[in-house]
């Protein structure tokens, strides 16, 4: 669809591909998989993917942090069989809260959770740990924000 129609709206892509899940009988969930790993390759970064792509994942996620939590469930799953370097992974998530696409209590609900139903069965424990481990800048500094705004909030 993305070769054929490059100019297609979020909307219609977004609509495409949960035609495509439903179509396979996959669950509701496989639909934000099925999309990033559409569009997303190792040089996300250098040729701006998530930015590109962020209307349809807004669409496919549509705010709702169930699928937020399988949004970092589907990057954690590419990082680690789809030819991602760990490297990757903090900063797709950091591209994903920047672009409205994860919410900060998401990203620390997470990073505190441990394993999860959220977890793909390809990310064993030692591969999640190791990710979080990654990701703690990131989680670092989402608490440091979220402290600040408490310290604000309490003036």
């Amino acid at each position: 669809h993305l070769k054929n129609n490059p100019d297609a709206s979020a909307a219609e892509t977004a609509e495409v591909v949960v035609n495509q899940q439903m179509a396979s009988a996959l669950k509701s969930q496989d639909k934000v998989r099925i999309f990033l790993r559409a569009v997303l390759t190792p040089a996300f970064f250098k040729n701006k993917e998530i930015e590109k792509n962020a209307p349809t994942v807004a669409k496919i996620i549509q705010s709702n942090p169930i699928m937020q939590r399988h949004l970092i469930g589907a990057i954690e799953g590419m990082t680690i069989v789809d030819g991602f370097q760990d490297k990757h992974f903090p900063v797709m998530l950091k591209q994903l809260y920047d672009e409205d696409l994860l919410e900060e209590d998401v990203i620390l609900e997470w990073a505190f959770d441990g394993r999860t139903d959220y977890t793909l069965a390809i990310v064993d424990e030692d591969a999640r740990a190791g990710l979080r481990g990654l990701a703690e800048p990131v989680v670092a500094w989402l608490q440091n924000d979220s402290d600040s705004d408490s310290d604000s909030d309490s003036d």
